[in-house]
């Protein structure tokens, strides 16, 4: 026992890289159904479980040098308070709703969705916490090492989605991946019916992950060639070939933004950037005026979705959006202002229906309304005030060192993909999020703001 303890402190470095890579690399199959059911639990669960448990021995094993290990930022503190503090709320309320709803969903909800959902939560906090107590023993080589994992399992996932279109239009062969990778909703003829969603169970599960390695390989790839031929292209390819509502949206509205920060923020080169970008876009802007046909009938996979988007009768998703606000308020003004309890958006999916379709589904894909009837009044205020003031915080400090910029452009990313991936319980959004933490955890270094020892680094 005591060999494999002094093992442990010898190679902590090694193998927190080694697991937390591992967690990283698999985050973006977390979405596949055929990933999930590899294993009798879903596989992220059992990765997540696999990581978090080695990370928590490390730090028992650490826990006598506790001075060395790193304390939590504000940030940190805020996000995790934003989302524990009104999760142990709903919890309590939850089992008071018991007194006041006669209702046998509900019981099952408490006793199914309920511990599981409690169960993924804990673990990411666990992971969350013990990650950023160890990240002094880390130095910078190795903290870049675990973001650039994600993004090979990303770049994996996108060749996948290539491979999916050579298959689509010339007959290459490949296995059933069983994904809604049809066109739908859509009443004329199409130039393209199929939309890309590599393994993937549907486009818009896609599309964040893509978008995700557009920023962060421009940070992890020095040769800006390099990032172009092997990040750029084949993830805009991928993109523009799944068809997704929500992702081009995600693309216009991030874009709209770092324009704002552009013409706002000290850069290096700025006029190079800007005359490159040009140089870009007006071959693109050329070509769209002068086959507009062909780039409408390209887009209407897209376009020809608008007639029933914005109908709450006819659009799933928007009734998904919409009537948990109102059911918010049903029954007691507790669940009102603490919510049903964590994961109860279940217990709509056994006792609500749609009105051309089945029951709802298990989530909202919004992440503020999922907490704002899971968690009430209460935790929808906090999380909005945290997502603010995070993005506050690094508005503030985005001259001051390349890494906090990109932090500052994946915070809002995050915050836009959460508007249609409510998906805060898998390892994507925090994976993302420590991602986040260690570009802000690099940048200080680089500025000398960090409280770690430079003899750690």
């Amino acid at each position: 026992m005591g060999y494999f303890l002094t093992a442990l402190k010898q190679h902590k470095e090694k193998i927190i890289l080694i697991f937390m890579g591992l967690f990283m690399f698999l985050a973006p199959y977390s979405v596949s159904g055929i990933y999930q059911r590899l294993t009798p639990v879903p596989s992220s669960v059992l990765a997540t479980f696999l990581t978090t448990g080695v990370l928590f021995l490390l730090l028992l094993v650490h826990f006598k040098e506790r001075k060395k290990l790193n304390p939590l930022s504000l940030e940190q503190k805020a996000f995790l308070g934003s989302i524990y503090i009104p999760g142990i709320l709903a919890i309590l309320a939850a089992f008071f709703n018991l007194t006041v709803m006669l209702s046998v969903h509900y019981v099952d909800y408490i006793t199914q969705a309920m511990p599981n959902r409690i169960i993924n939560l804990t673990l990411f906090l666990m992971l969350f916490y013990t990650f950023f107590k160890l990240i002094s023993f880390l130095n910078d080589k190795m903290l870049m090492s675990i973001t650039k994992w994600y993004l090979y399992g990303v770049l994996i996932v996108t060749a996948i989605g290539i491979w999916q279109f050579l298959h689509f239009m010339f007959g290459y062969p490949m296995i059933d991946l069983n994904t809604r990778s049809f066109v739908h909703s859509v009443d004329s003829n199409v130039l393209f019916n199929f939309r890309l969603t590599s393994i993937t169970d549907e486009p818009s599960y896609l599309v964040p992950f893509l978008i995700d390695a557009l920023i962060i390989g421009l940070v992890l790839y020095a040769s800006k060639k390099k990032y172009f031929l092997l990040v750029f292209i084949p993830c805009m390819f991928v993109l523009i070939f799944s068809f997704s509502v929500s992702g081009y949206a995600n693309m216009a509205l991030l874009i709209g933004f770092i324009v704002v920060v552009f013409f706002t923020t000290k850069l290096e080169n700025k006029r190079t950037i800007l005359k490159y970008t040009l140089f870009g876009l007006i071959p693109v802007a050329i070509f769209a005026i002068i086959q507009w046909d062909f780039v409408l009938q390209l887009l209407q996979p897209i376009t020809g979705r608008f007639d029933t988007l914005f109908d709450v009768h006819k659009h799933s998703r928007l009734y998904m959006l919409v009537m948990p606000i109102a059911w918010l308020f049903d029954f007691s003004w507790v669940n009102s202002v603490f919510g049903f309890g964590p994961g109860s958006y279940w217990f709509l999916a056994q006792t609500k229906f749609l009105h051309h379709q089945g029951p709802l589904s298990v989530t909202s894909n919004n992440i503020f309304i999922d907490l704002l009837f899971e968690h009430g009044i209460f935790g929808f205020l906090l999380i909005i005030s945290m997502f603010i003031y995070v993005f506050y915080r690094l508005f503030k400090i985005r001259n001051e060192h390349k890494y906090f910029l990109y932090s500052l452009i994946l915070w809002v990313h995050l915050a836009i993909t959460s508007m249609y991936r409510s998906d805060f319980v898998s390892p994507r959004f925090w994976a993302i999020v420590i991602i986040i933490f260690i570009f802000v955890e690099l940048g200080k270094r680089d500025r000398g703001m960090s409280t770690i020892p430079k003899t750690t680094r």
